[in-house]
């Protein structure tokens, strides 16, 4: 009687110490893996948006320094980096003076943009900004400008334009998981400038893609960029009846200019 007991002590132990076991890997499953899913899928993301400033620097380098190429390798993890050439995404710029110097001057820029499927987001590289956007909430935000300013001394605006595309006679959309190399050139650089403007208005227009992931578009980080007291001497004003959030065209002016620099660039990306 006394030997049975004994096996039955043993017996009770062992499924105690099956069952701890078996909580703690329940707990572990349950409320641990998802907070690890949730850290590599925001590491993910904090890794592109040091990947798309390296490849908004890559392309300063071939607009502003004249360099032949530029060749990043870069790892697309979480999500999916995709070039829509201005055929596939169909938001525009639309400059012009009050006086009629510059008049219907339409650019499209076209963009680099990485999708997380985890987060539900996207980070694009549009005209030389990086632009953050999230899904599920109206709005974006810009995490680098493009290089855009008002010289006080002179009171001339300088805009950089920056169009993304594939290699002419290649199709527009190209698209990347994982490890890879993108690979970019200058294929073109034009200049317009506009002097003696006598303080005249220079009005910009921004008109979002409807059919660019949601009818806003990127029009909030525009709007935000444009209009910071930081930017342009104290900021442009815009038409407060144009409102981004509800894919409106966003048209915004600065005043007192006397000279107008816009530079346009045709930038090529071969390898993705």
């Amino acid at each position: 009687m006394e030997m049975k007991r004994e096996a039955v002590s043993e017996s009770i132990g062992y499924l105690l110490i099956f069952a701890l076991v078996l909580t703690g890997i329940g707990l572990i499953t349950l409320y641990g893996y998802p907070l690890l899913i949730q850290q590599q899928s925001s590491a993910n993301v904090r890794n592109m948006e040091q990947t798309m400033i390296v490849l908004q620097n890559d392309i300063k380098s071939l607009s502003y320094k004249l360099a032949n190429f530029k060749e990043t390798s870069l790892r697309v993890s979480g999500g999916s980096l995709t070039l829509l050439g201005p055929m596939y995404t169909v938001q525009s710029f639309k400059i012009w003076t009050s006086d009629g110097g510059i008049n219907n001057y339409i650019f499209a820029p076209g963009e680099l943009r990485y999708f997380s499927a985890n987060d539900n987001l996207f980070i694009t590289l549009e005209n030389g900004a990086v632009i953050e956007k999230p899904l599920g909430t109206n709005g974006s935000f810009m995490l680098a400008d493009p290089r855009w300013y008002l010289d006080n001394s002179t009171s001339t605006l300088v805009i950089n334009l920056m169009n993304l595309s594939s290699a002419p006679g290649t199709v527009q959309v190209l698209s990347q998981s994982g490890i890879g190399t993108v690979r970019m050139r200058l294929l073109n650089a034009n200049v317009t400038t506009h002097s003696n403007l006598g303080g005249m208005q220079v009005n910009l227009k921004y008109t979002p893609d409807p059919k660019n992931i949601t009818p806003e578009g990127y029009g909030l980080a525009w709007k935000t960029y444009l209009t910071s007291p930081n930017n342009f001497n104290g900021g442009m004003n815009c038409d407060p009846a144009s409102d981004p959030l509800k894919g409106q065209p966003l048209t915004c002016w600065k005043t007192g200019v006397q000279n107008i620099i816009i530079k346009e660039y045709d930038i090529v990306i071969e390898t993705l």
